[in-house]
Formats: structure tokens, C-alpha cells, sequence
């Protein structure tokens, strides 16, 4: 499993690769909510990838098969480094499917 990286400063634009949650024919419809067990995230209005995605790695994804969204804020507990968060977009499939996500964060500290 991937894991996304970001500072507590930082607002990026993070992409979950669906494919291998979704039937060969199915694709997501909607993204209804997006939420994390830790850190005080922030997460924007979720989009559905309406062309070809190929990663850094070689990996696509086809049409409907990935969603984007920007995660900003973020914060740490006093005299730890990091925090491990568990982020987790609810979709709803072409198919009538309910499904969760599931991609793993590592929140760490401004710099300075």
C-alpha cells in the first residue's frame, strides 16, 4: 500500500487509485463524505478522474476509477514527529455499491 505524505502547512492534491475496489465494469459515481481517524484533517470536494491516469510507477487508472481530493491542515500531538492517519473517502459505484476506501497518510511538522 502507497503511503501519502504531507506537512501540517501544506494543502495538496492526493489521488486514491480505485481500480482494484471496483468490477472490471463498474466505476465510481460519487464520493459522499471523506474522514480520518487522527490528525484534524481537512479534506476538499472529492472529483472522479474523467480521462486516463497513469502514475509514476507505471499504474493506470481508466476512466472512473480514481478520485482526487485536496487534504490541508493537520495536526500533531505535542513531542511526536508524525502521525500515521488512516483516510477514508466513502464512494458510491456505477453498480449501486457502497465502498470505502482506505490509504494511509503520514502527517509530519513544518519545517522551521
Amino acid at each position: 500500500m502507497d503511503i501519502l505524505e504531507k506537512r501540517t502547512f501544506d494543502a495538496r492534491l492526493f489521488d486514491v487509485n480505485c481500480t482494484d475496489l471496483l468490477d472490471d465494469d463498474e466505476t465510481v459515481s460519487s464520493v459522499s463524505t471523506i474522514v480520518a481517524d487522527q490528525g484534524s484533517l481537512t479534506f476538499g470536494t472529492a472529483t472522479i478522474n474523467s480521462a486516463l491516469v497513469t502514475y509514476p510507477d507505471g499504474t493506470t487508472a481508466a476512466i472512473g476509477k480514481a478520485i482526487q481530493f485536496e487534504i490541508s491542515g493537520g495536526r500533531i500531538p505535542p513531542g511526536v514527529a508524525e502521525l500515521m492517519c488512516t483516510v477514508r473517502p466513502r464512494l458510491t459505484t456505477s453498480l449501486g455499491n457502497d465502498i470505502e476506501a482506505t490509504v494511509l497518510l503520514r502527517l509530519t511538522k513544518r519545517a522551521g
